[in-house]
């Protein structure tokens, strides 16, 4: 549900917590104790990554059980923000009074670390996210913060342009669904060209995980991630989603200890489907004014997209009420037929010669087009099987290359368990996918057998 946003712009210092602070954040809210228990745990160490005390001092006025929920941290997400506080100071050294926008980020203390006196920040995030936030970030005349959902554009109205934006959206777009993305990206480069937006991504094989309950302790279970992209399709979504959508590049991104290179680096296929942080940059150039429409409003999916139970369900519904129909049309044109023979054997010089010569050539036609529909669904589900079987080799590889590494048998038992859940949802994908597809050309099959009938209806009744 879209809030209408409204402005903070209280002057109030930053100013320590009198007493232990209790979150109240459930589901995709309750995110952004797990990224500042990554950058606090990140920024405390001598051998850090992050210089992050707004940070630390945060974490240690919360009330909340951080280890026993996210369990020991990794790092990965203070590298994160590490990472686009780089290209923040580089894009600020180039619009030293420019505008950030950071959606969703929060308790993110970017705005902090990367403060150059004179930019200026806005935080656009959900009304209970920005209470919290808040308590630890005051906002200012330079930072402001709007309680409203990113996806209520009304957050775009009324900002000032000229000196240049940035947007960043850390952590947010893979909790959106695949249309909502498209239709924010596709707006943001409507109403902003010229700017820079940097945001990460999951890859679809972890989405799919988290769409069957991933934990990442036994108290914690990750929220559902609807929106996956592999690495090696990114730049080109991206411009099919919006021609200013054009200059892609990617951050590096990896762990703060450990191996020089990502695990699966240099392995192809793994390569690929890995987190991932891009940076992006809006063109300028002129487009269609029906751009953003269609890519808010648009309703297409794609034909090899699984679909749900309901869909297949719905699918073969009318599958089967289009075969019931066309068989009792059919009824009824064979019987006109049956009783225009008997008329014709009776009295062979009354007979309906017309509707005769048409018999033949109507059938031919029907079935030549019925079966060519056939054919060509046939190759569409060799393709498909094709694609399912070169993923599960991918992931049989790279569950081989985890398994490998893996440091202890607790290690490799959880690889296994993550590989068998995996697994069990991919499958259930394929074979709704499968399903759905069968259905799709059973109705496409009977399509030219339906007009044939009909035409023949209307002319016999």
């Amino acid at each position: 549900m879209n809030v209408a946003p409204s402005f903070s712009t209280n002057s109030t210092p930053n100013l320590p917590a009198a007493a232990l602070s209790i979150p109240h954040l459930t589901y995709v809210p309750e995110t952004m104790l797990w990224a500042l228990y990554n950058r606090a745990a990140e920024a405390e160490r001598t051998d850090g990554v992050l210089a992050d005390p707004d940070s630390v001092r945060i974490h240690k006025s919360i009330d909340y059980d951080f280890q026993g929920r996210f369990g020991s941290p990794a790092g990965s997400l203070a590298v994160r923000a590490a990472a686009i506080d780089d290209v923040l100071r580089q894009w600020l050294k180039r619009h030293p009074n420019g505008l950030v926008v950071s959606l969703g980020e929060g308790l993110e203390t970017q705005s902090r670390r990367v403060d150059n006196g004179t930019m200026r920040w806005l935080s656009v995030d959900l009304p209970e996210a920005i209470a919290f936030r808040e308590q630890f970030l005051k906002p200012t005349d330079r930072f402001r913060h709007i309680a409203a959902s990113a996806l209520d554009v009304a957050w775009m109205d009324g900002l000032d342009t000229e000196r240049g934006v940035f947007i960043v959206a850390q952590g947010l777009l893979m909790y959106l669904r695949p249309e909502a993305v498209r239709g924010l990206l596709s707006t943001i480069a409507d109403r902003f060209p010229g700017a820079e937006m940097v945001f990460d991504v999951v890859p679809r094989w972890f989405s799919s995980l988290t769409a069957i309950g991933l934990r990442q302790t036994p108290q914690y279970r990750l929220p559902p991630m609807p929106w996956g992209l592999d690495r090696d399709e990114a730049t080109s979504t991206l411009r099919r989603w919006h021609p200013r959508l054009t200059a892609v590049a990617f951050l590096d991104y990896r762990l703060p200890r450990g191996p020089s290179q990502p695990a699966g680096s240099h392995v192809p296929m793994l390569r690929t489907e890995r987190p991932s942080l891009i940076h992006l940059t809006i063109g300028t150039a002129p487009c269609p004014s029906t751009t953003r429409i269609q890519s808010m409003t648009s309703n297409q999916t794609d034909p090899r997209a699984p679909g749900t139970i309901g869909d297949m369900v719905a699918l073969a519904r009318q599958t089967a009420g289009s075969g019931s129909d066309l068989a009792v049309a059919a009824g009824q044109v064979i019987a006109k037929r049956v009783a225009l023979g008997v008329a014709a054997a009776v009295n062979p010089m009354a007979a309906d010669h017309a509707e005769f010569a048409r018999m033949v050539p109507e059938k031919v036609e029907a079935f030549s087009a019925a079966g060519m529909v056939m054919a060509a669904k046939t190759e569409e589900v060799r393709s498909q099987l094709t694609r399912f079987a070169s993923h599960e080799v991918m992931t049989a590889t790279r569950a081989a290359f985890e398994m490998a590494t893996s440091l202890n048998p607790m290690s490799l038992m959880e690889a296994q368990t993550r590989f068998a859940q995996a697994w069990f949802g991919r499958a259930h994908s394929n074979f709704m996918a499968l399903g759905m597809m069968a259905l799709r050309a059973q109705a496409a099959a009977l399509s030219p057998l339906q007009t044939a009938v009909a035409a023949n209806t209307e002319r016999l009744a």
